[in-house]
């Protein structure tokens, strides 16, 4: 990654902390969920036991009401009342009947009113304290009402529920009996089972709720408020009308807002305290260290350049660290540099002396031999060939000693023709000599003397020590391709074994090692020139030889193109 798109280290920092955050507030309503699901269905089991506790307590009350009514309902004391048309027999069999009619009503304190009345609309009141206008008005809504099992009346500026049940002699109606309850009453039993706020009690009649400690239950339909409440249980009281439902509202709602809102302040007071936690990590930690790190980054170093401190003791130890040791780094590749420099400087004086070495033996060995052969052309009469030879000997022993270390390709390649020359007098009609020179080569420079030993090595070794019966041939050319320069020398003399060949590329391999000594023009001068290349030019550069026995031997030199060295 570059340093462009590499984030700095407070911004790794806070979105790793930010990330850490998330998951743990993610974990936080994971937890909620959890356990407001727990908490529900605890609260569904109990609010359904205490339901049905409310609804058990308040239903034998309204079971009471049936009990009492299906007694008189069936009494014959009371159907004896009913066939009377007397009013002062009504009263004698009123006084039977009337102390165990008494006794069914104290049993449960929930009746308030009870009348037996006949069809003709003679009544007698055997509990409550209506008086007979109040009592003639609600026989009459029973009547001529139709109502046939409940009442809900106004009398006497209170609010009653009845019971209203017909009273039959042989399958013909004689009369009535209706049971009334103060509606205070009713409301006092809500409040006696219901004594949490959160419980909704109601009473239904036929389906329809009539009395209730939540006002927006009364008049609605007991089915469609069993639909709407999540929490609600609903109960039909025998054969009565009746019907009791209660509802839990949810109180666990004000717990879960409680909650969230708690989770949101926690949450926030915990982005202020990360914010603080950054802050402060920021000033003493990631803003020093992102300096060092931005500074390190665009140090180049060099001349005694050092890293600024950061105020901050112990990044300051860091920085002083560093400038140390960039300063020993930089000491060290001056020493490095310094024992490099010395060492070119050897491997320069060991070519220098190579080719020192090269020059006096092309002055003394050669010029001896070119000068006893100048010597017998003149003897014999052959003064043309032998001021040839003198001319060559001449040029190519300036050539030799000249002072630059670099020529040109084309002066190189003449060079070499001349030396041919003399060669070809040497030798004659043993070999011929062909080279190439192409007007790119005025414009490549290569080491003086690189190619002339490989030339005599195809001569002297190639072809006149192999004794082939053939002219032999020598071809020198170059390729030019891109940045590099290739010099072939090729010859079809004697060449190589596949051993011979093996060892002389290995020496050549090992060329830099400098266990191979020079002891003259022979195939030892490869490894010297591989040498002068790889000190020239680098190790990327050099000899490539092939060879087979009988066919020839293939040499190219490989250097770059157009590089001038001093």
């Amino acid at each position: 990654m570059n340093k462009k798109e590499r984030k700095p280290l407070i911004r790794e920092l806070t979105l790793t902390v930010l990330s850490l955050s998330a998951a743990m507030i993610f974990m936080w309503f994971l937890f909620y969920a959890v356990i407001n699901r727990i908490i529900m269905r605890q609260v569904t089991r109990s609010m359904e036991h205490v339901s049905r506790q409310i609804i058990s307590e308040m239903e034998k009350s309204f079971l009471n009401l049936e009990e009492v009514s299906f007694a008189i309902k069936h009494d014959e004391g009371v159907k004896e009342i009913l066939r009377q048309t007397d009013h002062s027999a009504v009263v004698e069999y009123a006084g039977k009947v009337e102390a165990k009619i008494e006794q069914l009503a104290q049993d449960d304190m929930f009746v308030d009113n009870l009348i037996v009345y006949s069809v003709a609309g003679d009544f007698y009141r055997f509990a409550g304290n209506l008086d007979n206008t109040s009592v003639k008005y609600v026989i009459q809504s029973v009547e001529h009402g139709g109502l046939k099992s409940q009442i809900r009346i106004k009398v006497e500026e209170k609010n009653y529920i009845g019971y209203v049940s017909d009273i039959y002699d042989v399958n013909k109606k004689i009369g009535g009996v209706v049971i009334l309850t103060e509606e205070a009453e009713v409301y006092r039993l809500f409040e006696l089972a219901g004594k949490d706020e959160n419980l909704r009690i109601a009473l239904a009649a036929d389906g329809r709720v009539i009395l209730s400690n939540y006002p927006d239950y009364i008049d609605k339909d007991a089915s469609v408020i069993e639909s709407e409440s999540k929490y609600r249980l609903y109960r039909k009281v025998g054969v009565t009308p009746f019907g009791l439902l209660v509802s839990y509202e949810d109180s666990n709602r004000s717990i879960s807002i409680i909650f969230f809102v708690a989770m949101l302040i926690m949450a926030l007071i915990l982005f202020a305290i990360l914010e603080v936690f950054l802050y402060s990590w920021r000033k003493k930690f990631f803003s020093p260290i992102q300096s060092v790190i931005t500074e390190v980054e665009g140090f180049e170093g060099g001349k005694g350049e050092q890293l600024p401190l950061t105020g901050m003791e112990h990044f300051d130890g860091l920085v002083r660290g560093i400038n140390d040791m960039v300063e020993r780094i930089e000491q060290k590749e001056k020493e490095v540099f310094e024992a490099s420099f010395s060492l070119q400087e050897a491997e320069l004086k060991k070519q220098k002396a190579l080719i020192v070495s090269l020059k006096k033996q092309i002055s003394a060995h050669f010029t001896v031999n070119i000068l006893n052969i100048i010597k017998a052309l003149s003897v014999s009469g052959e003064n043309e060939r032998a001021g040839l030879l003198c001319d060559g000997l001449s040029f190519l022993l300036r050539y030799a000693n000249a002072g630059d270390s670099f020529i040109s390709g084309m002066d190189e390649f003449f060079v070499l023709s001349k030396y041919a020359e003399i060669m070809e007098i040497r030798y004659p009609g043993r070999f011929t000599v062909d080279i190439d020179m192409v007007d790119e080569l005025e414009e490549i420079e290569l080491p003086r003397m690189l190619l002339q030993p490989i030339i005599e090595n195809s001569i002297v070794h190639g072809i006149i020590g192999g004794a082939a019966e053939s002219v032999g041939e020598v071809h020198l050319f170059s390729e030019i391709a891109g940045d590099k320069v290739r010099f072939v020398i090729e010859d079809n003399g004697c060449g190589m074994s596949a051993a011979a060949l093996t060892e002389l590329r290995e020496n050549i391999a090992n060329a830099d090692a400098g266990d191979v000594e020079v002891e003259g023009l022979s195939h030892v001068a490869l490894v010297n020139i591989e040498r002068r290349i790889h000190s020239y030019f680098g190790k990327e550069y050099g000899i490539i030889i092939g060879s087979e026995p009988g066919k020839g031997t293939k040499i190219t030199v490989e250097i770059p193109r157009c590089k001038r060295f001093a």
